[in-house]
């Protein structure tokens, strides 16, 4: 299936003085949750949907102890997460001073998988590769089903 995308005008003017137009992707359907992807893997695999949970529960649980153990993890195929800190506008001036109360923010930063191109593109993202593009025209394509029950709006 495609990344969805649609027109959306610069609320800015470029250096010419227009309003530029660009793509902007757009969701379609619902969320998939926790409980669907957990479904969806059972589905390929000889594991039930309750040992698939387990699994995901626990990969979360697992994932949340590293970075708070100031460990970087790498889930091959999938990305890299690691534990980042801001603390902008709350600079001291020596290194003596530095205090973890300067921290006014953490995040959790996700890299995807670079996998080399045997091309001369060098590194793209494993996520990334065979992405197709399809303009949105306000209606789902031709063999494209959104979720069985599903009345939400389509862009929601």
């Amino acid at each position: 299936m495609p990344l969805f995308y649609k027109p959306v005008q610069s609320t800015l003017p470029s250096e010419d003085g227009i309003k530029k137009w660009h793509p902007r992707l757009i969701k379609v359907g619902r969320v998939i949750d926790t409980q669907k992807i957990g479904d969806m893997i059972a589905e390929k695999s000889s594991l039930t949907p309750g040992d698939v949970h387990n699994v995901i529960r626990n990969l979360v649980s697992v994932l949340r102890e590293q970075l708070q153990n100031s460990r970087t993890v790498c889930l091959e195929g999938l990305g890299s997460f690691t534990m980042i800190s801001s603390s902008s506008g709350n600079g001291v001036d020596t290194p003596d001073e530095v205090k973890p109360a300067q921290i006014r923010r953490l995040r959790i930063r996700f890299t995807p998988t670079g996998i080399r191109d045997s091309g001369k593109n060098g590194v793209t993202r494993s996520m990334f590769t065979g992405v197709e593009y399809q303009r949105w025209e306000g209606a789902f394509p031709e063999g494209y089903e959104n979720d069985p029950g599903d009345d939400s709006d389509p862009l929601g």
